[in-house]
C-alpha cells in the first residue's frame, strides 16, 4: 500500500511542477500600462517638488494627477485616440505667488501586442514637447518609445527660485 501511494504520488508531484512551470509571471512587466514617467528636477539633481498639482487639460472625467503632493516623480498619462496631450503644473512659492506651466507632450501611438498573457497595449513614440516657462525650466525627453518599462521618459527642470 504504501509503494503503491509513493508511485501515484510522484506523477502528481510531476505534472504540478510542470504546471507551475508553465505559468511564466516573468512575461509581463510590473507596470501593465505603457506611461511616461516624468522625473522632476531643480538643477542637475533630482528634487522633490513640494506642493506640486498636476492636472491633465482635456481630459475626460477626473484629470487630477497630484494635489498639492510633494513629488519626485510623475507619470503623465497619454491618450492613444489623439496624438498630444497636455498638462497643467502648478506649485506656489510662497502664500501669495503661485507658478502655473502648461506641457503638451506630442507622439504618435504604436498599438502592440505583447503576449497571450499581457494582450495588447499601445506604447507610445514621443516626437516633440511644448511647455511654457514661468516655473519649469525646461523639458528633455530622455527615452522617446514609452513602453510599460519602469524607466524615466522625460526630465522636467523646474527653476530654482530660491536662487
Amino acid at each position: 500500500m504504501n509503494r503503491l501511494l509513493r508511485q501515484s504520488a510522484l506523477p502528481v508531484m510531476l505534472a504540478a511542477c510542470l504546471l507551475l512551470a508553465a505559468c511564466n509571471d516573468d512575461s509581463c512587466y510590473d507596470n501593465g500600462s505603457s506611461l511616461p514617467l516624468a522625473s522632476l528636477y531643480m538643477g542637475k539633481t533630482q528634487q522633490v517638488i513640494p506642493q506640486l498639482t498636476v492636472k491633465g487639460i482635456g481630459a475626460p472625467g477626473d484629470s487630477l494627477l497630484a494635489d498639492a503632493t510633494t513629488v519626485s516623480e510623475i507619470y503623465l498619462p497619454l491618450r492613444a485616440s489623439v496624438n498630444t496631450t497636455s498638462f497643467a503644473f502648478s506649485h506656489p512659492l510662497n502664500d501669495e505667488i503661485v507658478v502655473s506651466d502648461t506641457l503638451t507632450i506630442g507622439y504618435q501611438p504604436i498599438a502592440f501586442f505583447h503576449s497571450k498573457e499581457c494582450g495588447a497595449m499601445y506604447n507610445f513614440n514621443i516626437e516633440s514637447i511644448d511647455y511654457t516657462q514661468h516655473g519649469i525650466d525646461s523639458v528633455v525627453v530622455v527615452t522617446p518609445l514609452v513602453t510599460n518599462a519602469l524607466v524615466p521618459s522625460l526630465r522636467i527642470y523646474f527653476t530654482d527660485f530660491n536662487l
